[in-house]
């Protein structure tokens, strides 16, 4: 008579074979959408272009305004979105082009979160010393001179004139 190998499989090894099945069934799956993706991501990499970031020194917040390093200079403060900004912008690049000696111009974005406080349609306040008493109406120039306000412009044709704009560029 042969001798016979009968082998008994119990529960819990075929609970444990199941297991590993399972788990290799998962990493093959992990495995593969991981090569998958990879080669999607790499056609649309590509295509991107990369920009470097610029921290912008002509830009100003209410809050730091007169503590800039110059001993004078002009603060323009203007609404992005109002319909004269294109106007504002184009005058004080004129002024910084034109004019020999121009003080330095910060610009002031009334839109942005941290001025928003500060900017009203009526009622400003042209006679303000401190940060906490200013109201800036959109389009406004402010002369700083050694960390003190000494003049408040309101108007598109009060700036024009304050910075020497020519009707050529206007």
């Amino acid at each position: 008579m042969k001798k016979q190998n009968i082998k008994y499989q119990t529960e819990e090894s075929q609970e444990i074979k199941k297991f590993i099945l399972v788990l290799l069934i998962i990493i093959v799956l992990i495995v593969g959408v991981y090569f998958l993706s990879k080669f999607f991501v790499k056609s649309n990499v590509a295509e991107l272009t990369y920009q470097t970031g610029k921290i912008s020194t002509n830009t100003a917040i209410v809050g730091t305004i007169l503590n800039n390093p110059e001993n004078e200079y002009y603060v323009l403060a203007y609404d992005s979105t109002g319909t004269n900004a294109s106007a504002y912008i184009t005058y004080a690049n004129y002024y910084e082009d034109e004019q020999k000696n121009a003080i330095k111009i910060y610009y002031l974005d009334l839109n942005n979160g941290f001025n928003k406080p500060y900017y009203v349609t009526e009622n400003s306040n042209p006679k303000a010393t401190k940060i906490s008493e200013l109201k800036i109406k959109d389009g406004t120039l402010l002369k700083i001179k050694k960390g003190k306000i000494t003049e408040y412009i309101e108007g598109l044709e009060k700036i024009a004139n304050k910075l020497k704009v020519t009707e050529k560029a206007k």
